[in-house]
């Protein structure tokens, strides 16, 4: 019977450590400069930034009592380790450009086909911020590094 038992036990961890070392692959956490895709509800997954779900961009991390530079950043926060103590605030830009179409999805947007329902499109990506560029449409400036993108819609 512990014969059993221990064989049993050997197997699970043969198959669990593999598993577990894959799954943490796959869910990357993505470092400054790198693209994101949202995934869940308030969770981040690098990926390429060529990837069409790659809609955000790692552009700062601040450990500090500080908050993201000025501007409409997608502010996600999470706990450091206990010894270290406090948080740190990973702050996101749009990674688009002109013609692109986003549809919100819970707290993130999302890449979508242009005439989608609700859908906005990217008219307008410049370097600097200057929200009277966008007329009346929906605007996000970043102040770091420093981006304007207009959208209206689709």
């Amino acid at each position: 019977m512990k014969a059993n038992l221990l064989v049993c036990g050997a197997i699970a961890v043969v198959i669990a450590v593999p598993g577990f070392l894959i799954a943490k692959d796959l869910l990357s956490t993505p470092s400054v400069g790198d693209c994101a895709r949202p995934i869940g509800e308030l969770e981040m997954d690098e990926t390429d930034c060529a990837s069409p779900e790659a809609t955000y961009r790692l552009v700062k991390e601040e450990t500090k009592r500080s908050s993201c530079p000025e501007g409409d950043y997608f502010v996600q926060t999470t706990q450091r380790a206990r010894k270290t103590g406090g948080k740190t605030r990973h702050c996101y830009v749009l990674n688009v450009k002109e013609g692109d179409c986003l549809k919100r999805a819970n707290a993130f947007h999302e890449r979508v086909m242009c005439g989608t329902g609700g859908s906005q499109r990217v008219s307008r990506v410049t370097g600097g911020v200057d929200r009277s560029l966008c007329g009346d449409h929906e605007i996000r400036t970043y102040s770091e590094p420093a981006t304007t993108i207009c959208l209206e819609k689709s």
